[in-house]
């Protein structure tokens, strides 16, 4: 589950103060997608870098399945999928190269990031392109690709 309470980003530059999230709170069950939604400027990247742990707020607090943000964020992150308008791939490697890549990067054994591989495959339908180039996929590949670490 993620919980974010009274959650607030004020930021001071140049004898200027800006309120950029004003005391947002929201609750998202563990499983379901959930989206931000809001104009230019309305505090949707700030909200989400504050939950992440990537920003540290004025007040309030985000926890990600009981960890805070701001005292856990490794662990935070690694309990979140996020897909940005902006697919963050890396355009020269292919979804399978991605994926076993990010399967390194925690440590994954060879053998189970195979297995892991096969399964998110087949779960996010990723096998039509799975050795394409990222470059080459569409934005909803991309998408899916982004959702399968």
């Amino acid at each position: 589950m993620i919980s974010v309470v009274e959650l607030t980003k004020r930021f001071s530059g140049g004898g200027q103060d800006v309120l950029a999230v004003d005391r947002v709170s929201f609750k998202v069950p563990r499983g379901e997608v959930y989206g931000l939604l809001g104009e230019n400027g309305a505090g949707k990247t700030t909200t989400l870098r504050m939950i992440l742990g990537l920003l540290e707020p004025s007040s309030g607090f985000a926890e990600v399945e009981g960890f805070r943000s701001t005292q856990s964020p490794d662990e935070v992150k690694s309990r979140i999928g996020l897909v940005s308008t902006t697919a963050g791939l890396y355009q020269w490697l292919s979804p399978r190269e991605m994926l076993l890549f990010f399967a390194d990067l925690y440590s994954t054994p060879p053998e189970q990031a195979e297995k892991n591989l096969e399964k998110l495959a087949g779960l996010f339908q990723l096998h039509d392109y799975l050795d394409r180039r990222c470059a080459t996929l569409s934005t909803g590949q991309k998408q899916r690709v982004n959702l399968a670490p």
